[in-house]
């Protein structure tokens, strides 16, 4: 069971979940092949294995979830009540590979940034949907 199922609260249900772009796929290849003989290579070929393969990224109908980490476990799990504004970062290339970051901005001096993910315009029109269902939800209960 991964992480995000697991943490789900009472009700709560994913609206979209999100995965690493591929890239780093070449990005540790290209590490592992042209500094393989270093250890360095091999390094950086690892970590971004293990990237791949643990980190979890959803929306939910109240929060965002980011999860890293094998061994250890580090999360970063804002409601989406306290999101105040959304940006996307994509280079040129990221726009025709189909890789980028989501910035999100809460209150204060919150910041939740993305890791490098695939398809992160429909990333964010699935967050702003579901902000404007939770405002819709908050507007309700406190009506």
């Amino acid at each position: 069971m991964s992480y995000i199922q697991h943490s789900l609260a009472a009700g709560e249900t994913v609206r979209f979940a999100a995965r690493i772009h591929c890239i780093i796929w070449v990005r540790a290849w290209a590490a592992l092949l042209v500094r393989g003989v270093v250890v360095v290579g091999i390094v950086i070929f690892i970590h971004d294995l293990i990237a791949l393969a643990t980190t979890e990224i959803a929306i939910t109908d109240r929060r965002l979830i980011l999860k890293r980490g094998l061994l250890g476990r580090r999360t970063s799990e804002p409601e989406l009540a306290t999101v105040e504004a959304v940006r996307l970062n994509q280079d040129m290339l990221g726009r025709f590979l189909g890789w980028g970051r989501v910035e999100v901005h809460g209150t204060g001096d919150d910041v939740w940034l993305s890791p490098l993910i695939g398809r992160p315009v429909q990333f964010r029109r699935e967050l702003e949907t579901a902000l404007m269902a939770a405002s819709r939800v908050a507007a309700k209960t406190a009506a």
